[in-house]
């Protein structure tokens, strides 16, 4: 087996070498699409991997326009929408660049302008949906905010309410400004003496209850050129959020800035994997070896992937070396064979399988039976399952969904999208009686777009989100394995770029469910935040076994002075042991292999709070802490355990992820 690998900067199927200045990617149906800065109009290129990338030319050009700067691109409502500033030909002054918004039916354009979106200067735009209330925002950067004070004077973030997707609320408010002698972009820049900062390039995600929100800072051409970011806590939407940068002890800690070998490192975006679960840093770096040449364009795509210690932000960004490529899904199917790929099986009712077009993927379209019920034999218990789908309306309407748990077919639970009362149920069937789970309002739907379908099943619950907003989350009762599926009823249904990942993330609520993996050497209570062990006795925790293949992430907070934590997150017959302990000053990360203890590395956590994560593959484990990785050479041939002991300490979330066969070291 073949260990699948990458390193940047990235290339092109072709062999050609490009530059991609600000490189925006988008996944739709199971294809990454990169919109970047271009002099005449924005680059446009795909991949099915994130790693090898086809050129398809330009997206969005206008005549008598220049400079297409920095893209952002959003689908909702079956089209593709733009953000991108531009100025026009022949005119060097960079403060003529203002945003505009165009559309396509495509993701491959071409767009067509609707309307400028300001009459000043703007650019670096990010829009996003607000998966509560549906509400789309526009975060973007201008001189407005700061251009004319005495201290901090420069360019800064802003974020602004969408009133219609073409539309801004007008009444931005400043969320990221100059703060940092590094964000100095150029000294006395108007001669007047004012010197010039640069806060730009807003990405904005979220990850559990924090939300994240990476900017650049400086000077592309600058020493200091960085990647930083703010962070807040996710108690409200997007627009409304107080932001405080990150920082260490008060000083600049960048997220990625520039190394030996690569410079000019900065304006990302942020991508799900292909396994659905991890996310992936997307930005732009030069040849710090090659001398600047500031007339041509040098900055190329780079990925890496980006990591979550605690409340932090870590990466191992810019790397040169051959790495891990991203991670691919349990199970993926494009519906490119001409038939249905091992493993489905048609229950009830036809379908047949329609050839790709283009560079998207093929298609898998059901019949109008009374019931079309197509199943995939893997048994799970916690996954996520992402599809992407559309229907015909007929004069009956149309049904049609996806099923999270399948036994047979008279036992099942199934998300349902009803298009004529325009809502998603979640139904449980057992035998000849069906029952509503839970249901909610959609509002406006349009089934003959494509919508994406994404499905979280946590043993018995069952979350559905759907076009990027939460819909429902409801328990089922059912927390046994089984497959899942798809399905509709009396509907010519289509589905494409179907995946999902064996996976399981518990922390809130959900970490109620701790007591199926672990037991405890007393009795202690779990709370939406966290098991915490607050006595002078610790706490100890044995987890059930598990087999090679899998990777897991224990976050811990220490809580008490003299706190600490003891990871054993591999546990061999007791005789090969990895053992991390992290107290208020270090993490130490030893070895036991067959009764023989290693020091293995020690290094500084000033952090009460941190994640330990650990890759267990049947040849090598690897552990990070921080920004701190080791691989160890540990066989691991057959089951496993783990051991977690706190004392000061608390458990604040516990993930556990598959890795595909292809994945494994």
């Amino acid at each position: 087996m073949t260990t699948r690998t990458y390193h940047n900067p990235l290339g092109y199927a072709d062999g050609v070498a490009r530059t991609d200045p600000d490189p925006f990617v988008l996944r739709f149906r199971g294809r990454y699409w990169c919109y970047s800065t271009g002099e005449h109009g924005v680059n446009l290129s795909t991949s099915i991997d994130l790693i090898t990338w086809h050129r398809l030319g330009f997206a969005f050009a206008v005549p008598g326009r220049a400079h297409y700067w920095a893209p952002c691109v959003i689908y909702a409502d079956g089209l593709f929408w733009m953000y991108v500033s531009h100025r026009p030909e022949g005119c060097e002054d960079p403060h003529q660049e203002i945003l505009h918004v165009a559309t396509s039916p495509r993701p491959d354009g071409p767009f067509e302008t609707r309307r400028r979106l300001f009459d000043t200067f703007s650019i670096d735009p990010h829009v996003v949906r607000d998966p509560a209330s549906g509400d789309y925002v526009i975060f973007y950067s201008t001189n407005d905010v700061t251009g004319l004070d005495h201290d901090g004077t420069g360019t800064s973030i802003v974020v602004d309410r969408l009133i219609t997707l073409e539309e801004p609320a007008g009444s931005p408010r400043p969320v990221a400004v100059p703060t940092l002698e590094q964000e100095l972009f150029e000294r006395n820049r108007f001669g007047d003496g004012r010197d010039w900062y640069t806060v730009e390039g807003a990405t904005y995600f979220t990850h559990r209850d924090q939300a994240y929100l990476t900017y650049s800072g400086n000077a592309y051409v600058g020493e200091d050129y960085f990647i930083g970011y703010a962070h807040a806590s996710l108690t409200r939407g997007p627009a409304e959020l107080e932001w405080a940068k990150y920082s260490r002890n008060g000083e600049w800690s960048p997220l990625v800035r520039r190394d030996n070998k690569v410079e000019g490192t900065g304006h990302n975006s942020i991508v799900l994997a292909p396994n659905l679960v991890d996310d992936w840093i997307v930005y732009h770096g030069r040849d710090a070896t090659v001398p600047l040449d500031p007339q041509r364009e040098e900055r190329v795509m780079r990925i890496d992937p980006l990591f979550y210690d605690g409340g932090r932000l870590t990466t191992p960004a810019p790397t040169s070396a051959c790495s891990p490529a991203p991670p691919v899904a349990t199970f993926q199917d494009d519906f490119t064979e001409p038939d249905l790929v091992s493993g489905w099986t048609v229950v009830a009712g036809e379908v047949t399988v329609l050839p790709a077009e283009g560079q998207g993927p093929g298609v898998l379209r059901t019949g109008r039976d009374l019931l079309t019920l197509l199943a995939h034999e893997r048994q799970l218990t916690s996954h996520v399952l992402e599809v992407w789908v559309r229907a015909e309306r007929s004069d009956a309407g149309a049904r049609f969904g996806v099923i999270p748990v399948f036994h047979d077919r008279t036992d099942y639970i199934a998300v349902l999208v009803d298009v004529a009362t325009s809502s998603v149920e979640l139904w449980r069937r057992h035998g000849d009686i069906s029952r509503s789970v839970a249901r909610a309002e959609l509002g406006r739907f349009d089934p003959s777009a494509w919508h994406e379908l994404r499905v979280v099943r946590t043993f018995d619950e069952v979350m559905v989100r759907l076009d990027g907003m939460d819909v429902l989350s409801a328990s089922t009762g059912d927390d046994t394995a089984g497959g899942v599926g798809l399905l509709s009823i009396g509907t010519h249904a289509e589905y494409t770029a179907l995946a999902f990942t064996e996976h399981l993330d518990l922390w809130g609520q959900q970490l109620a469910h701790l007591s199926r993996l672990f037991r405890a050497n007393r009795p202690v209570d779990v709370r939406s935040d966290g098991l915490a062990a607050t006595g002078r006795r610790p706490l100890m925790l044995e987890s059930v076994t598990h087999a090679p293949g899998v990777l897991f992430e224990h976050e811990i907070e220490l809580i008490a002075p003299s706190g600490y934590a003891e990871l054993h997150p591999v546990v061999i017959d007791g005789t090969s042991v990895v053992h991390v302990r992290i107290d208020r000053r270090m993490c130490h990360i030893n070895l036991c292999q067959d009764g023989a203890p290693r020091q293995v590395m020690d290094f500084p956590h000033p952090h009460p709070r941190g994640t330990v994560r650990t890759i267990v593959n049947p040849g090598a484990v690897v552990v990070r802490v921080g920004e701190n990785e080791v691989a160890l050479p540990l066989e691991v041939a057959g089951r496993f355990g783990q051991r977690v002991e706190l004392s000061g300490a608390a458990l604040r979330g516990f993930r556990m992820t598959s890795i595909a066969e292809s994945d494994r070291r």
